[in-house]
């Protein structure tokens, strides 16, 4: 039985925004990573980017995956990328309770929305080329842990949250 819905992405790719329409339509708790990590910190990530460092921001980042998929089922879990380079969570992500979804979009798409989103922490001064980096890093682990993959800019949330339920065979 699927506890746990968790969405995986890069940076940008909209894993909040399908996160709320997922939990709204299925009447499940959401647990966003930046949103827990700000209010447990009273910082953004882009904030403690830069007073701790992006190795504290990404041991948070983990902490705050294993914790949500410890804490109450019937959550949707969004996640910061960095989880993926951490064994523990990729390891946590293929428990049998948890439906892992692997949000893409290109890093062109991603890019275009860096700039109007301030809270996310910059890794250089171009984004295109630091999300290419990302997904060829990233790329690969993303795959190895999703249930599903789902092309994040052929649809609007609501579908995307659709296909997901349809997919994991939850029931409304």
């Amino acid at each position: 039985m699927i506890a746990y819905v968790v969405l995986l992405g890069l940076m940008g790719v909209g894993k909040t925004t399908v996160g709320r329409a997922l939990a709204r339509r299925l009447g499940w708790r959401l647990r966003d990573s930046d949103e827990e990590i700000a209010a447990l910190t009273g910082q953004t990530a882009a904030e403690l980017k830069r007073t701790v460092g992006a190795d504290e921001l990404h041991a948070l980042e983990a902490e705050q995956l294993l914790t949500a998929l410890a804490g109450e089922p019937r959550a949707v879990v969004c996640a910061a990328a960095s989880v993926v380079d951490v064994g523990r969570c990729r390891a946590a992500l293929g428990g049998a309770a948890v439906f892992t979804v692997w949000l893409r979009a290109s890093p062109q798409q991603l890019a275009d929305r860096f700039a109007r989103q301030p809270h996310r922490p910059a890794y250089g001064d171009d984004p295109l080329t630091f999300l290419t980096s990302q997904l060829q890093a990233r790329g690969r682990l993303f795959e190895s842990v999703a249930t599903l993959s789902i092309d994040a800019s052929a649809d609007g949330p609501g579908g995307i949250a659709e296909q997901i339920i349809a997919a994991a065979g939850l029931d409304r």
